[in-house]
């Protein structure tokens, strides 16, 4: 299959209620990316948390009928899950906070208030459509300390959300007919620590699946081949992406019970002898090791275009990437924070905002060097230089080797090269007014606040 020569992605980070960015930001970008009519808007939304669930809502929905109508449905389930906290109807709240912020600048402004005092309620009842307090917190059964209680929220209700507004299971493709966008989303296994994506595009062979952990070569006795070994652990999902692949990217951690998956272990006995056992799996938040799933999605859009291109060793064959990053979590502030909540709102910003910028310079660096061998092979093939000996030189052994730890040649390594180019928009409005539990700030004010934001926020980057 012949493929583009660019493709388009948007990549939506975690961070529970602050989701609500970028309904804003899609809209923008909706209303002012310029595209082909044959092309959808985006090839491809990667997505991590509350970017998860925002991302199958805009898949699902533009695959059934069109960018419009997911735009549309995201502002819906935003809409929905929002709530009317009890401090919006106490009289004079607003007029009292704004009160003694005028006397006393270092108190909270009344709109940091609104927040704090909503969220503090929402710990205690929960948010009606995302997810229900426990009825009793879990004692201490290890160290019987009293004091070390555990609140598990029970995130049922946000399933449930999910599956309102958007139709599972999520099944892409990409061919001259079917120019349907790819869903990524990431999450974290617990137990292997593992970085782990779910994918709704298929393979060569037709089949969805992630796989992770030890790799186990063919046992190359019995006459089969390297790339015929299996990873340790292997997910299936041929019929597509499912909602609870959607719960175990925002599994957040503590608050929430571990997100379960069934998936397939394969052992390797002394004999060589291959076994398989299904096994369940643990998953948590995958903001935990990839809030801003950049790396995640340069490799898989590499990895596709190679296989389905039957390793085709052509440049031609990977698209280059214009990729859209929306950052919830500032990475700059003006003024240093003295109080509490205001030092763990910063530290919260600053373990979650983009790191991606190093990800970014290395892909193009790595494109950069390619583009510099094949020009000097290609020098090599016009001075008369004997192809055998260019290929000698190509059949070499390189020091690094491919994810399932079968070795390289420099010849893969040359292959594969594409450009990417990113924008950023991140949220720089109103976030004077940030609190440190944020994420759970589900208030219907707040929810509209941010919406607004994503779009101002993003119309500004755009006309840059």
């Amino acid at each position: 299959m012949s493929g583009p020569t660019k493709q388009r992605a948007l990549v939506l980070q975690g961070g529970g209620a602050l989701g609500a960015y970028d309904v804003g930001v899609f809209q923008a970008l909706y209303e002012k990316i310029n595209t082909d009519l044959d092309a959808p808007l985006f090839d491809v939304i990667a997505g991590t948390s509350s970017g998860a669930m925002n991302a199958a809502i805009l898949v699902s929905n533009a695959v059934e009928k069109g960018w419009d109508h997911a735009a549309t449905r995201l502002k819906e389930f935003w809409e929905y899950v929002a709530t009317n906290p009890y401090v919006q109807n106490i009289p004079g709240f607003s007029l009292w906070w704004k009160n003694l912020h005028s006397l006393d600048p270092s108190a909270a402004s009344e709109e940091a208030a609104r927040r704090y005092y909503s969220t503090k309620q929402f710990l205690f009842t929960g948010v009606q459509n995302v997810f229900l307090p426990p009825p009793f917190p879990r004692p201490d059964t290890k160290f019987f300390d009293p004091q070390n209680i555990w609140p598990v929220y029970n995130n049922q209700p946000l399933k449930d959300s999910i599956e309102k507004f958007a139709k599972f299971p999520i099944a892409t493709n990409y061919n001259q007919n079917q120019k349907q966008p790819r869903l990524l989303l990431v999450s974290v296994d617990v137990l292997e620590g593992a970085v782990v994506s779910f994918d709704s595009y298929p393979r060569v062979d037709g089949s969805r699946r992630s796989e992770y952990g030890a790799y186990y070569p063919a046992n190359e006795r019995s006459g089969t081949k390297h790339n015929d070994g299996q990873y340790e652990y292997t997910i299936n999902y041929d019929h597509g992406i499912v909602s609870n692949h959607a719960i175990a990217s925002g599994s957040v951690p503590i608050n929430y019970d571990y997100a379960k998956i069934e998936a397939a272990k394969a052992t390797i006995d002394n004999q060589g002898i291959k076994r398989i056992e299904k096994v369940q799996r643990y998953f948590w938040d995958g903001g935990l090791a990839s809030n801003t799933p950049l790396r995640e999605l340069i490799q898989a859009h590499k990895d596709y275009w190679l296989d389905v291109n039957g390793k085709v060793k052509d440049d031609a064959t990977i698209p280059n990437l214009e990729v859209y990053i929306v950052d919830v979590w500032p990475t700059r502030k003006e003024n240093l924070p003295i109080d509490h909540d205001g030092v763990m709102d910063r530290n919260y910003d600053l373990l979650l905002s983009d790191k991606t910028d190093y990800d970014e310079k290395v892909a193009n660096i790595v494109s950069d060097y390619i583009t510099i061998v094949k020009d000097l092979i290609g020098l090599a093939r016009s001075k008369k230089i004997p192809k055998t000996e260019i290929d000698d030189i190509l059949s070499r052994s390189a020091k690094s080797s491919h994810r399932s730890g079968i070795g390289r040649t420099y010849n893969d390594l040359i292959q594969g090269r594409f450009d990417i180019d990113v924008r950023r928009i991140e949220r720089i409005s109103n976030v004077d007014n940030d609190i440190a539990s944020k994420l759970f700030d589900y208030s219907a004010d707040t929810i509209r606040q941010l919406t607004r934001d994503g779009y101002e926020d993003a119309l500004k980057e755009i006309q840059k």
